[in-house]
């Protein structure tokens, strides 16, 4: 029996991608084999990300995932052979548009909607994000109009970045808002986030927490790191530092979830 099969009869392999498995946004080839060797003896594996469902669905379909992935920081689960949302949760219209009201203007501001992405002004980020994933970008002069927000997306140096942060998340309890990484900020229904989404997952899966093992390095991650019974930060990551006292694996770039997981399989 192997050590996987002892801690859990049907364990579920969760993890983010970004920082956590992916090496500079690629799949490395030995998470390829992990992916098919996990199949072959009937192990769940999936991942959460903050990736919308459109880049999401292209790591799924590259790793041959079969079953639902949570993407756009949970606000999304989708099913990977069909692309249909199984689960689904938009940003109250009027919370995001006081939010954006309120914005300092040097920020810039990108809205997810469905499978499209909205701006009030282009920006090179999001254009090359756009162009890279072959995701719609549109211009809006009147973001407030929009319906079906999945995501919020504000772009801008650190320091305004951090002060917004910190502002949103003292004014917006009921609202998932995140620094994900030093220049951005993402934010969500708080139904939408990642340990929501994963709760969701198991009951689809007919499974419980006791069956969760989760991988995570950023601070969208740590609440689903603490609630699964086995959560892992990574080495050296915001997550690490936040709860040292959780079981850490290596770097993308060491292959930390790869190995580790081949340990005990």
């Amino acid at each position: 029996m192997s050590i996987i099969e002892r801690l859990s009869a049907n364990p579920l392999l969760l993890t983010d991608l970004d920082g956590t498995v992916l090496y500079d946004g690629s799949i490395p080839k030995e998470l390829k084999k992990l992916s098919a060797k996990l199949k072959k003896v009937g192990i769940h594996f999936s991942f959460a990300t903050g990736r919308s469902k459109v880049p999401a669905l292209k790591y799924a379909r590259g790793l041959d995932i079969d079953i639902p992935i949570i993407c756009s920081g949970g606000a999304i689960i989708t099913d990977t052979e069909t692309g249909t949302d199984i689960y689904r949760h938009e940003i109250n219209n009027e919370a995001v548009n006081q939010i954006i009201k309120n914005l300092d203007p040097a920020i810039n501001i990108a809205i997810y909607c469905n499978d499209e992405v909205h701006v009030n002004k282009r920006f090179k980020w999001i254009e090359d994000y756009c162009q890279r994933q072959k995701i719609k970008l549109f211009e809006s002069n009147n973001l407030s109009k929009l319906n079906n927000k999945i995501v919020v997306l504000l772009v801008g140096n650190e320091e305004i970045i951090e002060t917004t942060n910190k502002n949103l998340k003292q004014n917006h309890n009921n609202l998932e808002i995140n620094k994900i990484f030093s220049n951005m900020c993402e934010i969500s229904s708080k139904q939408g986030s990642k340990i929501n989404s994963a709760k969701n997952l198991l009951k689809l899966l007919n499974l419980s927490k006791d069956d969760l093992f989760y991988f995570g390095d950023g601070s969208a991650d740590i609440d689903l790191i603490k609630y699964a019974k086995y959560g892992f930060t990574v080495k050296e990551s915001f997550a690490s530092q936040m709860i040292p006292e959780a079981k850490s694996i290596e770097i993308p770039k060491k292959l930390g979830f790869i190995n580790y997981i081949n340990s005990i399989i």
